[in-house]
């Protein structure tokens, strides 16, 4: 029987595990094997109230491991995973432009992905999934070693951060002290880093950490519930709390805190250990009933437990529906969802709980619970609860309604005073679009000077183990030193602020975020993997000549043939909210630029982008091999601009240069190679007549007048169509006469011959008379003749004579 059980279990049809389990138990006694078996089975189903009550015998029969309660760890964490899906509570992840989207803090080395978002080189590095956490997207090929950092972001937060940069640089060696377990010494580095960033989470977090490895739970408790409550996004935050309980003895909460952090990221292993261990110590306690109770010593008191289990899970689902929350303060279903809704609202609006914002501060060493070690014990879970609502007095600061007012639809952004780095932006006393495109780039600084070698080269992460949660500083990447450095977003306000005194703040300024190559604010800019930023048409019109980057020349055949060009995501945010005026007249300008694009071709009379290679006829299609910038260009614009359509004339030997009459073709799909080339899959359509002819960025342009063939009048309608019936006829006997190897090769490029249109429904005429005209054997000047007749009686009498002349010649 106990096999069949198993045998259920592993094909995850637990209820009929369980049922088998308890008829074992009836029949052959219990042992606390059977317990075990039936209290997973009952887990996994969802029973968790009858789950804890039968894992509670097996410690009575028998001695249960840590390692044996994974199945009700699984349980747990399924059951949250489901409710969130259900309840539509997962979380989205909003990054702030400044801000790591796995560790949560200021970048660090800043390294822009595929996808367009930027992370720390470290958190990048021990990601090995490759999964984005922010759009979610894998990134199969990427090699972080490969990929160097972001110059524009790097010199932007060496310039805006100079307070936390040195405090990251202080983290830096605080980790490798922490790395050879000297925690004492690590703890003073990290305390005097928090001296000049009092809201790094981070900073916090580590500080935690070591207090933890020498057995400070009480102070690594006070730092890990001011890292909950500054980033209750953080799934880390609650471990380290966790930790902390745990390390008190406090393991009922120290559960919870595991279930909250598994509750944000199901991926966290070492919150499946701890919680494992916690539920350990909670189960194997043996009521005072039990014969062996005395003979153990007693343990934390899972009275806290008991009520949530005797609550709430009596049914397969822990978010249940909305009840008073005065009666259910220590509801583990609540804090769980409550947890979740914390994170997305901390994910989706200003609050000032960001390490760098500018709301009241706590100091460094305050105690945020009781006084004497055994506090963690006596905490409820109410006041977990209150850790993720902080104080009223919090959300009524003036710079925080302010914040709040003016970015409250932007991304998360709660870590930086926007407001005060407005302040110390350059006045807007002059156009970005006034500078001419041919003005050289300064050579003394800026983010885009060529003379500047890749930050890479000085930007190195620890070489040693990182045991805590952020990497190693970045060095000036322009070569500058510290004292180059400036605006810090600090602004501090109130008794307890504090700001690194001596240090001048310097405005921002509009050329660090200006293109290389138009020398425009950035418009959708793009990162290359050499870690240089450009406008995205900028960058694809400089790849149509080469494929090297322009400033630092590496080679970008890689970057080409994915066709990433997604938008970096922090650097438009940026452009976004600091220079909105200017961004907004950039934007105007590209708007323009793409009307007047799909003005092309909309009207009688209008001027189109021509492609000079061959005759097109209307109705046929005409498959094209790109390979010139100019033309990979234009078939960009075409696209970009919605038209989807261009001109194709005939190549002449004149000083026009192309034929005086062409076919616009649209276009249907392109596939584009590696090297930039493409193939394009276009369709003749309607006929026109160049009135005049111009250049655009390097291809030619002509006003063009469209033609339509004159509609056929009744009287003369029965001689047309039987015109089309003879001629049709000749067609298909001509066809049915080539070679076998000639008639697939005719078909497989112009396709079958078209049925007869006796209705002329087309303004360009029958199609099948196209098709004749475009596969018969004829000269291009003859052809070009059948293009430019504007009347469908007089192009098929053309065709009939030359059919005759055809049938004569291969009469002879």
């Amino acid at each position: 029987m106990v096999d069949l059980a198993r045998e259920a279990f592993s094909t995850n049809n637990f209820s009929l595990a369980a049922d088998i389990y308890e008829r074992t138990i009836r029949e052959n006694g219990p042992t606390s094997e059977l317990f075990l078996g039936l209290a997973d089975s009952l887990a996994r189903t969802g029973l968790f109230a009858k789950a804890f009550e039968t894992y509670t015998n097996a410690y009575r029969y028998g001695k249960v491991t840590p390692e044996k309660l994974k199945h009700l760890v699984t349980g747990l964490i399924d059951t949250v995973k489901q409710d969130l899906c259900n309840s539509g509570n997962t979380t989205t992840r909003k990054n702030c432009m400044f801000t790591c989207g796995s560790c949560r803090g200021l970048l660090v080395d800043p390294v822009t992905i595929p996808c367009g978002h930027s992370f720390c080189r470290k958190c990048l590095e021990r990601d090995v999934s490759k999964t984005c956490e922010i759009c979610n997207t894998v990134h199969y090929r990427l090699k972080v070693r490969q990929v160097k950092s972001n110059v524009i972001l790097t010199n932007l937060i060496e310039k805006w951060f100079p307070n936390e940069c040195k405090a990251t640089q202080l983290k830096k060696e605080g980790n490798d002290l922490f790395a050879k377990m000297d925690y004492k010494n690590a703890i003073d580095v990290y305390s005097q880093a928090i001296l000049m960033a009092p809201r790094d989470h981070l900073l916090l977090s580590n500080r935690c950490h070591a207090y933890t490895s020498l057995d400070q739970f009480q102070k690594a408790l006070d730092d890990a519930e001011q890292v909950v409550q500054l980033r209750p996004d953080w799934p880390k935050g609650y471990f380290r709390k966790g930790r902390a309980l745990y390390g008190l003895g406090g393991y009922e909460d120290a559960a919870v805190a595991f279930l909250q952090c598994l509750a944000l990221d199901q991926k966290v292993s070492s919150a499946k250990e701890y919680l494992s261990k916690a539920l350990d110590k909670i189960l194997s306690v043996l009521p005072p009933d039990d014969p062996k109770a005395y003979a153990l010593e007693q343990r934390a008191n899972p009275t806290i437990l008991r009520q949530l289990v005797d609550s709430n899970f009596s049914q397969k689902s822990l978010l249940l529906p909305d009840r008073d929350i005065q009666s259910t303060v220590t509801d583990l279903a609540r804090i769980v969802k409550d947890t979740i809704t914390t994170a997305n609202s901390f994910s989706s609006e200003p609050t000032p709980q960001g390490p760098w914002s500018s709301g009241k501060q706590r100091e460094p060493g305050h105690k945020c619970s009781s006084e004497n070690g055994s506090g963690a014990r006596r905490k409820s879970l109410s006041e977990s609860k209150q850790l993720l609502n902080p104080p009223e007095e919090l959300h009524h600061e003036g710079v925080l309604s302010q914040m709040m007012t003016k970015y409250n639809s932007l991304p998360d952004c709660s870590d930086i005073d926007h407001a005060e780095l407005e302040k110390k932006t350059l006045p807007r006393t002059h156009s970005p679009l006034s500078r001419k495109r041919t003005r050289m780039p300064s050579t003394t600084q800026g983010p885009l000077s060529p003379t500047h070698s890749s930050p890479n080269k000085v930007l190195k992460g620890t070489t040693g183990k990182d045991c805590n949660d952020t990497a190693a500083a970045s060095s000036d990447p322009m070569g500058r030193g510290a004292s180059a450095t400036a605006a810090t977003l600090t602004s501090p306000s109130g008794p307890n602020s504090r700001q690194t005194s001596g240090m001048e703040p310097e405005r921002t300024d509009i050329e660090d975020l200006e293109c290389g190559l138009c020398y425009r604010l950035f418009f959708e800019p793009v990162t290359t993997p050499c870690g240089h930023m450009f406008c995205r048409k900028c960058l694809d019109r400089s790849l149509d000549h080469t494929v090297t980057c322009p400033i630092c020349k590496g080679n970008l055949a890689e970057y080409l043939a994915e066709r990433r060009q997604s938008v970096t995501d922090a650097v438009q945010t940026i452009i976004e909210v600091y220079f909105k005026d200017e961004y907004a007249e950039r934007c105007k300008v590209n708007d323009e630029e793409m009307i007047e694009l799909a003005k092309m071709g909309g009207e009688q009379q209008s001027e189109v982008p021509v492609f000079v290679c061959t005759l097109a006829f209307p109705t046929i299609p005409c498959p094209l091999h790109i390979f010139e910038p100019r033309y990979r260009l234009m078939v960009r614009q075409c696209m970009e601009s919605g038209t989807r359509q261009f001109g194709m004339c005939m190549h002449t030997n004149d000083e026009d240069g192309f034929s005086d009459y062409g076919v616009m073709l649209e276009i249907r799909d392109v596939q584009y190679f590696p090297d930039g080339r493409s193939v394009v899959d276009t369709i003749g359509g309607r006929r026109f007549k160049v009135l005049s002819r111009g250049k655009r960025d390097g291809y030619n342009t002509a006003k063009v007048e469209f033609i339509m063939d004159t509609v056929v009048e009744p009287q003369e309608m029965q001689t047309v169509n039987e015109l089309q019936t003879e001629l049709h006829a000749a067609v298909s006997t001509w066809l049915s006469k080539l070679p076998a190897f000639d008639q697939a090769r005719v078909i497989q490029h112009f396709g079958v011959l078209p049925a007869l249109d006796m209705q002329i429904s087309s303004p360009n005429g029958p199609q099948w008379a196209w098709w004749a005209v475009a596969v018969l054997p004829l000269d291009q000047r003859v052809q070009l003749a059948m293009l430019c007749m504007a009347s469908l009686k007089d192009r098929l009498v053309a065709l009939k004579k030359v059919l005759n002349y055809i049938n004569r010649r291969q009469r002879r």
